[in-house]
């Protein structure tokens, strides 16, 4: 999943000594020390060049791809490349083959050339690769080395992303672990960030729940005085309704004076009666009881 970004951010990144020191261990497997010729004569690098030199004149293999990436300010991603083609070289070549004491320094530089030219729209011309080699090869040198790497690679220099991340493990592979630990760190923090956000949601809902529960047991309860209001004042109307259709206590009008009724039975105008002189309950006027 990371591999391809992995690579993105390996390739935008400078060079560095440990690109330089991982380019130098696979350089110098292609041809095993103990298969590499010693005590050569090379002609003298230039006056004012570099230290790093062994004792037969040549630099060390570090040194010399240390001065390619500073002569030429090659990209990091056409650097690193390179690696692909050493390793295609390993594997074509049979291991008992012989060298000499610049065959590393061949052939890093002819698969450097290889992966500028492939890789990039314009590249330095041999002759520039030439004078950035410090004098180790001629013009000659150059072009034939390119020429039979080409030869051996059938001319194939095509390279697939997963070939160029697995040769570039060592050095993908932290960035990659880096890029998951990222990855995995956002989404605990996204699930953090939708457990709170769920977890808002379900108090405010429950808080509208509360809100519609008061708000109907108000309504309720205003229902049930209004209707106890109501009932109240029925009752109330009735009972006037029955005063109203009761017996009433009437005045006796006469023409001199008012004449009114005692509600006690014992009277009647005025005068009080005994149980031989009745009186109607109802209309308060005296009964005449007839004897037998």
């Amino acid at each position: 999943m990371f591999k391809k970004k992995s690579l993105e951010i390996l390739f935008d990144s400078p060079v560095s000594d440990d690109m330089i020191k991982f380019l130098t261990d696979h350089a110098l497997k292609v041809i095993p020390a103990q298969n590499r010729q010693p005590h050569q004569k090379y002609p003298p690098s230039p006056p004012g060049s570099p230290s790093g030199k062994g004792a037969n004149g040549v630099p060390s293999l570090m040194t010399f791809i240390s001065r390619l990436v500073r002569y030429t300010n090659v990209y990091t991603s056409t650097l690193l490349t390179t690696v692909v083609y050493l390793n295609r070289l390993r594997a074509l070549l049979p291991s008992d083959a012989a060298g000499l004491p610049t065959t590393c320094h061949r052939i890093f530089l002819a698969c450097l050339i290889l992966s500028a030219k492939y890789h990039n729209d314009s590249s330095p011309l041999n002759k520039h690769w030439t004078k950035h080699a410090d004098g180790l090869f001629t013009l000659r040198d150059v072009n034939l080395m390119e020429r039979q790497l080409l030869q051996l690679f059938e001319y194939d220099l095509r390279i697939e992303a997963s070939e160029l991340y697995d040769n570039l493990y060592s050095l993908a592979s932290p960035i990659h672990r880096d890029l998951e630990k990222g990855a995995q760190i956002n989404k605990m923090r996204h699930q953090a960030q939708l457990h709170a956000q769920q977890k808002s949601q379900h108090y405010y809902h429950q808080r509208n729940i509360s809100a519609c529960s008061s708000t109907t047991t108000l309504l309720s309860g205003s229902r049930s005085g209004s209707v106890n209001s109501l009932d109240i004042l029925k009752e109330y109307e009735s009972a006037a309704s029955s005063v109203s259709s009761s017996p009433t206590y009437a005045i006796e009008a006469t023409s001199t004076s008012y004449k009114s009724y005692s509600m006690d039975p014992r009277y009647c105008n005025g005068a009080l009666h005994t149980a031989g002189n009745a009186v109607d309950h109802y209309t308060h006027t005296p009964v005449h009881k007839t004897a037998f």
